[in-house]
């Protein structure tokens, strides 16, 4: 397997991906290596299928020691991908040790227009101790 992977020249020139601040675009591209592809079909007919395009996990700890990103800064990005249509949370980790987020890509983003919020973080509901989830 090569060390390559596909973007779309339609989604780099989006208004929506040139509006991503911080970190966000660069989150957006280390997620898209994550992707795995499959070949289906022989020679003339082949085409790549994304196997993995509904499951990325991002944790905290390998994105702080692989890249030296705080946790602060990783969130604002994630926040920033869901807002403008890039991410859609599929599960909300956090609930347990080494519960992780799941994250699907989504094609949101085509719909974005300057100050439209697509999809948020979902809030806490569990109940720690004296906190009360809001």
């Amino acid at each position: 397997m090569s060390n390559k992977t596909w973007i779309d020249t339609e989604l780099i020139l989006s208004p929506a991906f040139i509006s991503l601040s911080g970190f966000a675009s660069t989150l957006l591209l280390i997620l898209f290596t994550k992707r795995k592809f499959n070949r289906i079909g022989i020679k003339k007919s082949k085409k790549y299928v994304c196997v993995n395009c509904n499951s990325l996990n991002i944790s905290y700890v390998e994105y702080e020691n692989s890249y030296g990103i705080t946790q602060p800064r990783l969130t604002r990005a994630i926040d920033d991908l869901l807002a403008k249509g890039f991410l859609e949370c599929k599960h909300a980790g956090g609930a347990c040790k080494q519960d992780k987020s799941v994250y699907a890509f989504s094609d949101q983003w085509v719909l974005w227009q300057p100050g439209m919020i697509i999809f948020t973080r979902l809030k806490d509901g569990i109940k720690r101790g004296f906190r009360t989830p809001k």
